[in-house]
């Protein structure tokens, strides 16, 4: 029957007939902000971690040289950390995290104020010694940074697992492991030459979302609603609705050629909702597919 159609030049009723126009990197909108803020974290705490490791190292050994190749690794103020922490209520970000993430990034500033000298005059061949005992301070510092990133990473791969269908638990796991060991002291992160190599996430890059501007329905418990499916993704799809839905509600969208696909509302604002997928779409799917 598709053949038959292309030969008469008839258009394929399971082919979208709206082109396939990339939106950007970012999941359905709700969502975009919150995993802006996961992989700016994520790669924060693995930066904290590597220059604990390093500290710990230059303390085992008592080469406190090994300190330069911290400054490659010394984290920057973030404006996504910012931006997410000021909205945390309407990303869904909970009142414990959300203080937890502002802890860290407080104290961060801190220890690195704290510490920038010192990796400073590392990097200097000539000069005064560094104190080992001030250096013991200050590791004491970025080791308690360290232990309150592994908590805030396990506090929030949850929320993040529910919402991107676990891509990110891989992180969560490495950072996990990585975090530990820094917190207690190790340096496997660091060889004898002082040299850092800091673990690869899994998970750092983001899905296209594509414009989609079809109407829909979105079915609860409650019963069906009109809405316009705004932008989708192979995880989710965004909304504008008739009513407002709840976060964590169980709904069933279904498009304008009778395709239904089950998720949870995983974000929610002035009746506009985000939905993740309880099956990621395929790469050839003909929804995303260019």
């Amino acid at each position: 029957m598709t053949v038959l159609r292309a030969l008469l030049n008839l258009p394929d009723p399971a082919r979208p007939s709206f082109p396939r126009t990339r939106l950007s990197n970012e999941p359905d909108e709700g969502n975009a902000l919150f995993e802006a803020l996961v992989c700016e974290f994520h790669w924060s705490a693995l930066q904290i971690g590597g220059i604990t490791g390093c500290m710990n190292a230059s303390l085992a050994f008592e080469r406190t040289w090994m300190l330069r190749s911290c400054s490659n690794l010394v984290p920057v103020e973030s404006p996504v950390i910012k931006a997410a922490l000021g909205t945390w209520q309407e990303i869904g970000l909970s009142e414990e995290i959300t203080s937890s993430l502002r802890k860290i990034y407080f104290n961060l500033s801190d220890a690195k104020n704290l510490a920038l000298p010192l990796i400073e005059q590392a990097g200097v061949f000539s000069g005064p010694p560094i104190s080992l005992t001030k250096l013991e301070q200050i590791t004491a510092l970025w080791r308690k940074l360290a232990e309150d990133c592994k908590t805030a990473v396990a506090r929030l791969e949850p929320e993040t697992r529910w919402r991107f269908n676990g891509i990110y638990t891989g992180n969560a796991l490495v950072l996990g492991k990585f975090l530990q060991d820094a917190l207690s002291g190790g340096f496997g992160c660091v060889n004898q030459h002082g040299e850092v190599a800091i673990p690869v996430l899994p998970q750092r890059r983001k899905t296209p979302r594509y414009v989609l501007l079809q109407p829909c329905k979105i079915s609860d418990k409650s019963g069906g609603s009109i809405a316009l499916a705004r932008d989708i993704s192979k995880n989710g799809i965004g909304l504008d609705c008739e009513r407002d839905f709840p976060l964590k509600e169980r709904v069933v969208v279904e498009l304008r050629n009778g395709r239904k696909m089950r998720g949870t509302v995983t974000w929610a604002l002035k009746k506009k909702v985000s939905v993740q997928f309880d099956e990621p779409l395929a790469d050839d799917d003909l929804l995303i597919a260019r």
